[in-house]
């Protein structure tokens, strides 16, 4: 994969205060903010963390940030769909 280097200036103290390496602080709050924000797919923002998915979602999980980014809207338009779904199946299976 072809990687772009990013340069960003972070006073000492604050990565001292988040007791935080530059590469996590950097690869790791991003990916989780991104993923968040839904602008990053769960695998690509686990690659940029550079962690497995597992790992990622555990990591969200400390941070208490929902693993699975299901709106309310998302919600009612699966719900709509089954409803939609449930009935043409049922309707299906009844015989004259």
């Amino acid at each position: 994969m072809r990687m772009i280097e990013l340069k960003m200036s972070i006073p000492e103290d604050v990565l001292y205060t988040l007791n935080e390496t530059k590469n996590d602080f950097i690869r790791l709050y991003a990916a989780m903010e991104l993923y968040k924000i839904r602008k990053l797919s769960m695998g690509k923002a686990s690659e940029l963390a550079e962690m497995n998915k597992v790992d990622f979602m555990l990591e969200l999980g400390r941070h208490e940030i929902p693993a699975i980014n299901y709106d309310v809207d998302d919600f009612r338009e699966e719900a709509e769909w089954r409803e939609d779904v449930g009935c043409s199946q049922s309707a299906q299976t009844k015989k004259p």
